[in-house]
Order: structure tokens, then sequence, then C-alpha cells
């Protein structure tokens, strides 16, 4: 049967796994324990830990002889004294020589030059004779006979008996005796190139005077590096490995490696492959070693393998060595009828060694960490079937060197961290030195006296504010606006009143500068100057129509934080809640401070205690200019008039400026306003004092009836000038006068059945177009009535304001505001804004700048730490104060546990538990994926009080955004994975190991976050909170589909498999398949046989790879929630932000 190339590696190891199904010892977690095996006799024996016979360890072997332990085979030493001198006899004790065989046991002549026979182990073919050159530790024709004794006994060492273990000379070890482990057992060798040292030293071991015994200049070097030829005895250490070979069978490797050339470690010359991991050399061939790598079971050789090209390095840190051998060129080579080579029909790995493994390879070892022996087809090999990364090594190493050629290093010092100390501490100590005290006096800091109580709200800038030819033009090209003039002193109440559609909200946002979208035209002037946006809004104050309070403050933390965030910063805490209740106070709801503001259907609050709220979150940071959007509106007449009295007593007692806009008050509202400015489709109709509006109009011949509401009739005649009644000639109850023309009127000339729509606010669409437009044309009677309309329309009055089209506005509409413009309040108006702008005092003194006045006083609100503090606190109490959301995701994560491991209690180890895992994971993956689209309403509740607040000056959007994250999303998406997997991880009878349990709940926390940034990525950048639920769900829907189970990752088209890579749960449920079942040996039950599978080698025909893990599924996680939460800030930085 041919198997293609790609699957050749999985498909070698399936005879292995048929071979061992009747391996009847049982599998699974319960060998976890082996992880921590004791180290091999050979091991043992050359790091020193003990001379513990071999039979005596944990490995069962079928090589230990059963007969009594052997004499030492080194040497005995026996002392006489024959007077003073010591005389020492070193007998040797010669091994008995192999028997000779009979002629007929003899095999066919071995000729290394035939192709039917070879050297092994890197041995040479000598092409005099055909037979093997055997490198050191291994002799026999084939060089596949471990031989014993040491290594300083050169051609006198004899084979391994069959059967039988080496005995090796004291000093030396390992399965063939080639790994020193003492100075004495070197003492035997002489480096290959004389040495020249000078002289003795008498600091190296074994040096001495004084006491007859010869010097002994040669070392037993184990750092690892190879200087001359190195040798390395290491015990395997891949769990699975050891659980996969039967009978407790210990895996062992050999390595060595030889350096070409000269070898010496002088300061005259150095080798050209020692090198640090700093240093790049460029070696020629010629200059480059050879190494050997043999792989044992139970102390004999299965495969071997030849690196050519090698080179190595030695690197070193505080801690640690690192030894690291790369090799260009491997060959490798089974030992027929070995273990993995055919022995007993068992699995033969002999065409994978031959036709995959190819290099490069590379042997790194950490001291304290164990090494590494990596090449791309046998990790490959390693990752499908065993689930590790490459072959895991505990290594002792050993290489007889003159001390001179020992490689040498400065130990890295350790990090002093003690500059970084010190001057931690010395800022600390600067910081609480330097620190204002709360209620220290004078100038660090502002203290609120008793005889100053009121002094935030009488040490201010009064404002007098001037507009001049205010127009607004809406993107389409609609003029909802058109050349309003007016002004406002400090101490008087302004109030824009109109019809619906007149323009009021749009007027008040252009005074108040709000963003908006359409052109706005005209100049406004503060106390005769220009000034700056920035600020303008420092010392202006703007409450919304709709009130965007968070419902689960009170009263008093609502006003306590505008305070907090917006009061300066040298104003004392106390001098802040002060004025927060003192404002509290003047409008009356200091009685109800500690209630909860409420919302729609759960309200704690009336309405007109909440518009007060409102008012007394702008009024507490005493602005100089108030601007309030209809402050009546909802609220009933008593609490009405409460609203406007307190605006009134503000003004007046404290010389501020406040100006808004109101529909049809009662006429004791009325009684309170100074000033007035009444529109009608965008075009100023009177703009003066109000108590001499009703004498303006009585001029116009629009007398207000007797004992009627003035608010009444004007909104009542601004909309019969309009042309926008419905009803009758004259109105029911007779007020106002005129007649409805029709379109057959020719002596008017008006059209006034298509007079035109409302002009609308920006609440109600500034940006839709009027329904209608006017289609006659004024007479020319008309024109000489009122003396001021041109046919052009372009015309401009005395004073410099563009008269009103008459194209565009009705005739009696033209009439009023041609009248508003000729009164005495326009033209004194008209004449102050001139001298501003001849650089003169608008009334004839000095007023005071307020660009000045805020830059001399230093006015700085709260810094961004403060911010973020306060924000924080904030989102707490919203997140505890509305528990329902929060209780529902702790509740949902203990039933669904209980559910889960209810259904899937004690998984097992076979086909159907892994399948069981498989479905556990996804289940418990999706359950948090779209959980976390309750997130969306977490910002979408919000998002108008974060634009209206952003606006007003509240905070930046960094420290909300901030806040947000750490104190409202992740108490939600934190403990309830960890609460379901703390619960479901027991239950289900997991990975049993502690290590496993943190990774486990680690990839659920970060999968939930990343889930989690990406909804608030959706909620942040869609305004609908339909759609961003909708994305929301094909988000998720799209990751699942590409999670891993539901499609092959070797099915998805190469050009496509990105958006696998890329799918956030494909990285979450490749984690937890990974952390679950790398290791896990299944054990399915068929017909009376066993069959052991190992569960990597599903999970790579399911695609999925067993090292990812760390990288890339953690990693992607991470980088995917860092990603998202950063898109996110940015979004709402840039784009969200109030136009109005």
């Amino acid at each position: 049967m041919f198997i293609p190339p790609p699957f050749l590696p999985i498909a070698s190891l399936l005879p292995l796994v048929l071979a061992l199904a009747s391996s009847k010892e049982e599998t699974g977690y319960g060998t976890i324990s082996r992880r921590a095996t004791p180290r091999s006799a050979e091991l043992l024996d050359i790091s020193g830990a003990g001379s513990t016979p071999a039979s005596d360890t944990w490995w069962n072997s079928s090589l230990v002889s059963v007969a009594e332990p052997s004499v030492d085979q080194e040497t005995v030493r026996t002392t006489v004294r024959a007077g003073n001198p010591i005389v020492r006899l070193t007998v040797r004790q010669v091994p008995p020589r192999r028997p000779p065989k009979t002629p007929e046991d003899c095999p066919p002549c071995f000729n290394c030059l035939l192709p039917a026979f070879s050297c092994s182990n890197a041995g040479e073919c000598n092409p005099y004779d055909g037979q093997c050159r055997c490198p050191p530790g291994f002799g026999g024709q084939d060089c596949l006979t471990p031989v014993c004794g040491a290594l300083t006994d050169g051609d006198e060492r004899y084979p391994r008996p069959d059967g039988e273990l080496c005995q090796c000379k004291d000093g030396w070890g390992g399965i063939n005796c080639n790994v020193c482990k003492s100075n004495k057992a070197c003492a035997a060798f002489k480096p290959r190139t004389p040495i020249d040292d000078g002289g003795s030293d008498p600091t190296m071991p074994g040096k001495g005077e004084g006491d007859g015994e010869e010097v002994n200049d040669m070392l037993c070097y184990n750092g690892g590096l190879s200087v001359e030829h190195n040798f390395q005895m290491c015990d395997v250490t891949n769990r699975k490995i050891i659980d996969t070979i039967p009978d407790n069978k210990p895996p062992q490797v050999t390595f060595d490696c030889t350096a070409n050339g000269p070898s010496s470690n002088t300061t005259a010359w150095k080798h050209p492959l020692l090198s640090t991991f700093a240093d790049e050399p460029t070696l020629v061939d010629e200059a480059m070693g050879t190494c050997t790598f043999q792989f044992w079971v139970d102390r004999i050789e299965s495969f071997y393998c030849k690196l050519d090209k090698c080179s190595w390095q030695l690197g070193s840190t505080a801690t640690a060595n690192e030894t690291r051998y790369n090799c260009e060129v491997i060959e490798c080579a089974c030992v027929p009828g070995r273990f993995l080579c055919g022995e007993d029909g068992s699995v033969n790995i002999d065409d994978f060694l031959a036709e995959e493994v190819k290099g490069p390879a590379s042997f790194d070892c950490v001291s304290g960490k164990g090494c590494t022996f990596e090449e791309p087809a046998m990790n490959s090999l390693i990752n499908d079937v065993f689930g590790d990364r490459a072959i895991y090594l505990d290594c002792e190493s050993g290489e007889c060197l003159h001390y001179t050629q020992v490689p040498g290093y400065t130990k890295p010092e350790l990090p002093d961290n003690s500059l970084m100390v010190a001057l931690s501490a010395a800022a600390a100590v600067l910081w609480y030195l330097g620190r204002s005290p709360r209620n220290q006096p004078g100038f660090g800091g502002v203290e609120l006296p008793e005889d100053e109580a009121s002094k935030l709200m009488t040490d201010h800038v009064p404002a007098t504010l001037h507009f001049s030819n205010l127009s607004y033009t809406l993107p389409k090209g609609k003029q909802v606006l058109s050349h309003v003039t007016g002004t406002v002193r400090p101490g008087e109440l302004l109030a824009i009143m109109g019809a619906s559609g007149a323009g009021k909200s749009t007027l008040l946002d252009i005074l108040a500068r709000k963003a908006k979208t359409g052109r706005v035209d005209g100049d406004m002037y503060v106390n005769g100057k220009v000034v700056p946006n920035d600020v303008f809004r420092r010392v202006t104050g703007y409450v919304d129509q709709e009130d965007t309070l968070l419902s689960t403050l009170t009263v008093y933390e609502a006003v306590l934080l505008s305070a907090l965030l917006r009061l300066p910063r040298e104003m004392s805490y106390q001098a802040k809640v002060f004025r927060t209740l003192e404002t509290m106070n003047e409008l009356g709801i200091l009685g109800i401070k500690d209630s909860r503001i409420g919302e729609s259907g759960k309200r704690s609050i009336s309405g007109g205690e909440k518009r007060r709220v409102s008012i007394a979150c702008e009024l507490v940071t005493g602005p100089s200019i108030l601007f309030l959007d209809e402050p009546t509106s909802g609220l009933d007449s008593y609490n009405a008039y409460n609203v406007i009295e307190s605006l009134k007593t503000l003004a007046r007692t404290f010389h501020r400026t406040v100006i808004f806009t109101i529909h049809q008050p009662q006429s004791n509202i009325v009684a309170l306003f100074d000033r007035l400015l009444l529109l009608a489709k965008g075009q100023m109709v009177y703009s003066g004092e109000s108590v001499r509006a009703q004498e303006h109009f009585e001029k116009l011949e629009h007398p207000c009836p007797p004992g009627y509401n003035i608010a009444d009739f004007l909104i009542d005649l601004t909309v019969e000038a309009s042309g926008d009644h419905r009803g009758h000639k004259g109105k029911a109850n007779g007020h106002v006068s005129g007649t409805r023309t029709s379109s057959r009127d020719a002596e008017n000339g008006f059209a006034r059945d298509a007079a035109g729509s409302d002009l609308e606010d920006e609440e109600e669409g500034d940006d839709t177009a009027g329904r209608s437009t006017v289609l006659g044309q004024i007479s020319k009677k008309a024109q000489r009535i009122l003396g001021a309309f041109t046919t052009g329309g372009d015309s401009t009055s005395s004073s410099g304001t563009s008269t009103p089209d008459a194209s565009q506005v009705p005739e009696k509409l033209a009439s009023l505001v041609l009248a508003c413009r000729a009164s005495d309040d326009a033209k004194i108006v008209e004449a102050e804004i001139t001298r501003i702008q001849n650089g003169q005092s608008p009334d004839g003194t000095d007023s005071r700048d307020v660009s000045e006045e805020l830059e001399v006083r230093g006015f700085k609100k709260a810094g961004w730490w403060r911010q973020f503090v306060l924000l924080s606190g904030r989102a707490f109490k919203n997140l505890y104060r509305n528990p329902l959301l929060m209780a529902t995701h702790y509740a949902v994560a203990i039933v669904v546990a209980l559910f889960c491991g209810f259904f899937f209690y004690h998984v097992t180890n076979d086909i159907p538990g892994f399948q069981n895992r498989l479905g556990l994971f996804l289940f418990i993956l999706s359950l948090f994926g779209f959980s976390c689209l309750s997130s969306l309403g977490i910002f979408a509740n919000e998002r108008m009080l974060f634009m209206r607040e952003r606006a007003n000056g509240y905070y930046s959007a960094s420290a909300y955004f901030l806040s947000k994250v750490l104190f409202d999303i992740l108490p939600l998406r934190v403990i309830p994975p960890f609460i379901l997997g703390s619960i479901v991880y027991g239950l289900a009878g997991l990975n049993p190991e502690v290590s496993s349990f943190w990774k486990f709940i680690m990839t659920l926390v970060l999968f939930n976050l990343t889930a989690s940034g990406v909804v608030l990525f959706l909620s942040v950048a869609v305004p609908d909170h339909g759609v961003a639920n909708l994305l929301g769900s094909l988000v998720m829907l799209y990751n699942l589909l590409f999670a891993g189970l539901l499609m092959n990752y070797d099915r998805v088209p190469e050009g496509l498999k990105w958006m696998q890579t890329t799918s956030f749960f494909h990285a979450g449920y490749e984690a937890l398949l990974v952390n679950e079942l790398r290791y896990l040996q299944l054990i399915e039950r068929k017909f009376g046989l066993d069959i052991q599978v190992p569960s990597a080698t599903i999970l790579s025909s399911f695609g999925f790879h067993a090292q990812a893990f760390w990288w890339p599924d953690t990693a992607l996680l991470v980088i995917v929630f860092a990603v998202s939460t950063l898109a996110s800030y940015i979004i709402l930085e840039v784009f969200v932000k109030e136009k109005r």
C-alpha cells in the first residue's frame, strides 16, 4: 500500500499502536507521576548521586545479570610499608576473553566494502582490509557492540557481554563507559597539543607540593561544550514516550561531538567552533565538527544518527549556562531487528529515518532545565504522536581536558536594582512631603471659611453676551436661522420663545457653541471680546432638554461627582462638598439628596426634581453663562415655576447670565423674564426687554386681549404670521387679527394655501427639508406698502442687516421681522455691536477679559488620575447597585457548571471520552461567547450620557474608557469563567495536574475577555443597538464555524486558512484541547483487545497542533483582546462626539 510522504510519520507509528494493544498496564492520567521518575543508573552513577546497582533502580532491565556483582574492574591498590617509603602496587584484573566460536557458528565473513555490510555509529570502513574503525565506546565488526572499561583503556576495551551491563572503571560511567566522572579518571590522558602553561598552578585541582604525588593537569570537564571530543549520557524525559514503551524499559540517548583540527583554549588561539550566542562565526566545512546520536531502549541501541557540518556555541546568564549544537546534515539508520526497527515483527521506522530525516538538527542544553534534540521530521512525528515539541532529555556530560583548555567565562553579575529602588523611594518621599493637605490655608489650597461660604459663586467673571447676524444652514442647503441679533447681560434671564420648529434649540446650541453639522455664520462676543471655544466652554454650563443622569446614583452623588470633576483642583474636598450642598439647597432638592435618581418605570424622584438635579450638576461649577434647553419641559406648572424662579434668583443674586428656551410658559413664569427673543420660521420677530414686548406689538396693530397670556398670544401670532395655522378665518378666541387669504387673492399676491412647513429644532429634525415652499411673488403693491423689500432679496438695511427674502418669508411675517429690526432695542444692540467691532467697549466702560482672567487664575480641573478614580467608583456603584445583570451571569455560571458536570461526569479515557471532551469544551466556549453579547448594552445605555458629559468638559475619553473596562466589564468576564471552570473541572474528571487546571481557567478567562472585547468594539462603533446585536451574533457564528470541530483544517482552501488562524474560537478551543489531551493515552476495548491510541495523534488528524497552547493560541487571544480594546478606544476618542 502506497502512503503519501506527508502521512508517513503517522502511518509509520500505526503498527506501534497495534503492537502495544496487548499491554496490560492501564495508561492515561494514572501515569502522570512518571514525569518525575528517578534517573537511570547510568546518570546516577555519573552525577555521583550514589552507586546503586542497576538492578535496584526503578527501571526494569533485561540486561541486568542475576549473578552477584563482579569485583571492581579498575585497580586494586595494596600499600606495603618498608620503612618510611610507601610502595604502591597496582594489579590490573584482566577480563576473561570470549571463547572462540565453533566453525558452524561462524557468520559470513564481514567486509564493509561490500554492499551487504556497513559500519554503524559513524564508524569508518578501512579500504585495505574491509574492517570497521569504530568510534570510542563501540566495538564489534559493525560497531554496534558497546565496549566497557574506560575511555583511557584505548584499544584494550572489551565488548559488553551478552545479557549484561557494562561494569565501568572508577571515575567512568554511561552505557559504554565514555563519560568521565572525576578529575582522577582523566590522569592517564595527555593533551593532543602540548601546553606550555608556564609552570604549575597550585589553585587547580590535583596540584600540590610536598606530598610526593605526581602533578595532575587533567580535568573532567562536564560543562557540556565539546572542546576535543565530548560525550553525553541522557535519559529521555518525554512522558508519553516513556508510557508508550512496554515493560517500563527506559529510553536513553548517547550524544558525542568531535571538533575538527587542533583544540586549545589558550589566549593565543580560539577554536572556531567555540563562540558565544552573540557571535556569528563564518566557518568553512573543514573547520566544522561532527556528532553522533544513538537512541537506546533498555540499554540496547535502536537507531543512530550521524550529524555533519556541526558548530556549537556557549552562552551564559546570571543563573544558567546554555550550550547549543547546530548541525546542517543528519543521516539516520535503524539497527535491524531492534525495538522500533522490526523487532519481533513490530513497527519499523527505517524508511522514515532514511527518507524523512534530513536535517538540520540541533542539540540544546540549559543547566537545571535539561536538553532538547530537534529535527523537523522528528519534531513532526513526536508532535503528532506524543504531543511534545521535540525529544526532551536529562543529560550528564564529561570530557577529559587540560585545565588550560576548559572553556572559561566570567559569570554575569545579577542586575543591580538598587539605583531604581533608591529613586523610587526618593520619589515617594518627595511626593508625600510635597502633597497639599486637604485643609491647608493660604496659597497651597482653597478653604471655604464660614463667613465666605459663597466665595465660589461671587468670585467669578460676569459675562455679557452679544451675538450678531447669526445664521445656520443645513448641509442640504436649507436655512434654519437667519440673521438673529441680540444681547444678554449678567443678572438677566434671556428666554428664547417660538412655536415648534421655530429654531429655538438650534439658536441655543449655536450660542453655547455646540458642534453642529451645518454651517454657522455670524459673530459672538463675551464682554466685548472674541473668546476661543475652549475658554468659552470653561465659563459656561449647558443643561439638555432630556435628562441624562445615571439612574443608580443618588441626587447628592450625581451633583458631587460633577463638582469633583469640574471644580478647580486646588479647591479642598470640604469646599466642594459645601458647594454641592449649597447648590442643592438653592434648587430645593436638598431634602432628597439621598434618594436615587431612578429611571423610566423605576423612578425614585419626580420629573421636576430630576430636571433640577440636571441644573444643579451644571450650576455647581458656578458658570458665568448658563444655557438650558426647555428646562420646564414635562413639568407641571408648579414645578416649572420653581425651576425658573431658582434660575432668576441665581442670575440676580450671583450675577449670572442665564439663557434658556421655553415653549409656551404660563403668565407667572413670563413675569420672571428679563429679556425675550421671539422666533418664527428661523426669523427674529422680537428681541428686547420682556416687559416691552406687549407695547411693541400693539404699535404694530397686534394688541394682546385683556387678561390673555402674552406668551400664548405671541405664539399664536407667529404661527398665524408664518402661514402655518390650519384654522378658519381668524381664531375662535378672536385675539389674532387678519384673515386667511386664498390663492386667488390678486390684491395681496400671496399663495397662502402653500405657505411652507415649520422649521424644526435640532431635536425635532433640523436636517429635514420643508414640506412646501412659497409659490407666489410679492406684488408691487405689497412692496410699496412695506417699503423694504427688493426684488433681488439681497438688499441690506441701514444697520447692515440683510432683509428677509420676499420669496422665502410670508408677507405678514416679513413685516414683523422688519418691525423688530426697526425697534429701539434692536438699534441699541446694533450700536453696541458696532462699537465692539470698532474695538471699543459696548457700554463705554472697561469690561473684564474672560480669557485673561482665566489665565491669571490658573483654573484647572481634576487631573486624569483623579478622573479615573472618580469614574471607576461611579462604574462600580452602577454595577453593584444594579445586581440583576451581575447576579444572572454568576447564577448561569453555577447552573451550567452543574449541568455540564452531570452530563459529562468523569469522562473516560477512550474514544467516547475523547468525543465528550470535544463537546464539553465547545459548549463552554459557545456559552461564554454568546453571553458576552450582553455587553452591548453596557456602553449603548450610556452613549448619550458620555457624549454630553464629555462635551460639557467632565472628563477625558481615556479616563472614562479605562474605568468602564476595568470596573464594569471585567467583573462580568473574569469571575464567571472562574466559577464555572472550578466546578466543572473536578466533576468532569479532567486532567488532574495543578498546572493543567490553572491553564484551563486562564484559557476560559482570556477567551471571555477576547469575546467581550470584540463585542465592546461593536457597541462603541455601531450606535444602533439592534444592528450591533445582529453583527455580534454573526461574528460569534463566524468564529464558531472555524473553531476546528465543525470544519477540518486540512479541508479549508489554502487561501482561506487565515480565517481559521485568526478565529479566537479556534484559539481558545485548541488551547483547551491541547491542555487536556496532549499526553492522554486513549484505550479502546474492542473484541477483547485493548487498543491504545495517543490523543495527540487524533488531535493532529483534526488539524490541531499539540504545541500551539502558548503560541499561537494564548498569544492570539491576548492580541485580539488588546487590538479590539484599543480599536474601541480609538473609535470612542475620535468618532463618538456630540454633534447637533
